[in-house]
């Protein structure tokens, strides 16, 4: 699967977990399209399809991408604020178990395994040894 073909799975998936439809869409001042909105602009989040180093190794070069689209998720007054992750758990395990302390409480994050085992990951709190 693609990064292209994970968002329109992504899209259907989290558009049936909300029951309602949610799209790309752009908020007026801010500087980012998110992948997932619903019409309204309650339901806020975006689709990154990432994987570990050669299979193994953490992506550090993805870190400061995630923690951005975190920050961008926190600026937006949406009631619900999401990322949804495909393609390698470990990478969004890894992220969360780093830098989960400083992610906002009301910020989900997910994964999404192939187009139907859609699962709401733990908090830092949770994950924390």
């Amino acid at each position: 699967m693609t990064p292209r073909e994970f968002e329109s799975v992504a899209r259907k998936s989290m558009s049936s977990h909300f029951k309602t439809e949610l799209r790309a869409r752009d908020f007026v001042h801010h500087p980012k399209t998110f992948d997932l909105v619903s019409e309204d602009g309650q339901i806020v989040g975006d689709a990154k399809f990432y994987s570990m180093v050669r299979g193994q190794q953490a992506p550090p070069a993805k870190w400061s991408v995630i923690a951005a689209h975190v920050w961008f998720l926190e600026k937006t007054k949406a009631q619900i604020k999401f990322l949804v992750f495909g393609n390698d758990r470990r990478v969004t395990v890894t992220w969360i178990q780093r830098w989960g302390k400083f992610v906002a409480p009301n910020i989900d994050f997910y994964f999404l395994a192939g187009d139907k085992d859609l699962e709401l990951l733990p908090k830092y709190e949770e994950l924390a040894p």
